[in-house]
């Protein structure tokens, strides 16, 4: 996520709305490498750009920043992202361009589930052709081991894939600890007991029902588990009660707001609980005054998120939207597309539901205001002569920044002033986006950390 912007800035060449313009944002290489990384699934197309396109993008810029820029953005990856294989890529890439720098505590920190390390020596060996581990990654990797514990170690272990834990560990020598000592000789001895999990109780052959409710008995059932799970306690008979005590017991920082979207939609009659779920994980602070948040609903947010995938952009700005409900004190929610033939973009305030029912209301929305592109000066200006914008201490835009104003080549800005403060979150990676001058900040990325980020800003004003 980016910083306050103290120089204003001009356009540049690039593609905006899948056309080539005059008036694209002007990035530094830094900023450039945050766009096409922060909210990036590796290895995935986006609506404009295809994956080697993002690849190549990623490669040309690493080696144009210095090596501990791209360290840190690898740990913001990771831990304020949440992402999995883009950090360990940066990384990998950084050790290859960057010899001034050592990539080995950064690995070991990012490295937080051991399925990571072998996902690492996937990535070695298809970019070399074969499995040579750099030095300073072996070193990160056998230091990365000092993480996990028995029941990390058993529960990816995972023996029935091509490279396993125990692969790993040959690879590596990591140095025993007194947390891993006993576990890493009984997993490489093959004697390591199975983790408790609900995919090897059911593997094993126990009931599904008795699991779930033991588990959630327990409390040992994780959070993502639980999200993930329920449509399978409801075919398992589960009782509600049960479900909702499971629920209860949700909280996990390293969960996305997308999470509790993918559980609603699985079972919309939990979605109080799901609610208060999301809630507990993600709030535990309150950014004060009138904020406008502003959900662009416009065609290329229909773009997968993967294409492993069936949740859209779309559906991230509304999981984004759906915590706004809590996070700022008192929200005008607002719709925002318009019509890409005329270049006309239409609006509408809705506050029908709060959390993730507002996802109920989306066909109307579209149907009131059309499925066409972004055009962040006509919303601003409607904020203003429709009188929302008189009592707003900021405006916050939720949109994959393709305005179709600037990729027809328009230099008019939006009129940001009447805001305290102002920022558009870009959740997709695209090379190109809105990049005015004219906000506050502009950020990059899908999780909850982008709130906390804004809150954090402003406390430091």
């Amino acid at each position: 996520m980016s910083k306050f912007n103290t120089k204003k800035t001009g356009f540049d060449t690039g593609i905006i709305a899948g056309k080539e313009t005059k008036t694209a944002g002007k990035y530094t290489d830094y900023e450039l490498l945050r766009r096409v990384t922060l909210a990036n699934l590796l290895f995935e197309s986006n609506y404009y750009q295809s994956s080697d396109t993002i690849m190549k993008q990623i490669e040309t810029l690493v080696p144009k920043v210095t090596g501990q820029q791209v360290i840190d953005l690898a740990m913001e990856c990771r831990f304020e992202q949440k992402l999995r294989h883009t950090p360990l890529w940066l990384l990998l890439l950084v050790n290859e361009y960057h010899k001034d720098v050592s990539v080995k505590d950064a690995l070991a920190k990012i490295a937080t589930r051991p399925d990571m390390l072998m996902d690492m020596l996937g990535m070695i060996k298809v970019r070399k052709g074969k499995l040579k581990i750099p030095k300073a990654i072996k070193k990160g990797m056998a230091l990365a081991f000092n993480n996990y514990d028995e029941y990390q170690l058993s529960k990816y272990k995972k023996n029935n894939l091509e490279m396993s834990l125990v692969d790993v560990v040959n690879l590596v020598h990591p140095k025993p600890t007194q947390k891993n000592a006993e576990a890493l000789k009984a997993l490489v001895d093959g004697t390591l007991s199975t983790a408790n999990t609900w995919e090897s109780a059911l593997s094993s052959g126990a009931d599904k029902k008795t699991t779930f409710e033991r588990m959630i008995s327990e409390k040992s059932l994780g959070s993502m588990a639980m999200l993930r799970n329920i449509r399978n306690m409801k075919e398992a008979g589960v009782a509600r009660q049960v479900i909702k005590t499971g629920l209860a017991n949700v909280k996990s920082q390293m969960l996305n707001p997308l999470d509790f979207l993918k559980a609603q939609r699985i079972a919309p009659e939990y979605t109080e609980d799901i609610n208060e779920a999301m809630k507990r994980s993600f709030v535990d602070y309150k950014i004060p005054g009138t904020t406008i948040v502003a959900v662009d609903v416009s065609g290329s947010m229909g773009s997968l998120t993967s294409s492993y995938s069936t949740f859209n952009r779309m559906d991230l700005g509304m999981a984004l939207a759906a915590l706004a409900s809590y996070v700022f004190e008192d929200l005008i929610l607002v719709f925002t597309a318009g019509n890409d033939m005329s270049r006309t973009g239409a609006h509408v305030v809705w506050n029908n539901n709060k959390g993730l029912g507002v996802f109920n209301d989306f066909n109307e929305i579209r149907r009131k205001i059309g499925g066409g592109g972004i055009f962040t000066t006509q919303l601003v200006d409607w904020l203003k002569s429709e009188g929302y914008a008189k009592d707003a201490n900021r405006l916050v835009v939720l949109s994959d920044s393709q305005d179709i104003d600037v990729s027809y080549g328009s230099a008019r800005k939006p009129d940001t002033s009447v805001f305290d403060t102002s920022y558009i979150i870009d959740i997709s990676h695209n090379t190109h986006g809105i990049k005015t001058g004219v906000w506050t900040a502009e950020l990059n990325g899908w999780s909850d950390r982008l709130f906390k980020y804004v809150a954090a800003l402003e406390s430091n004003q």
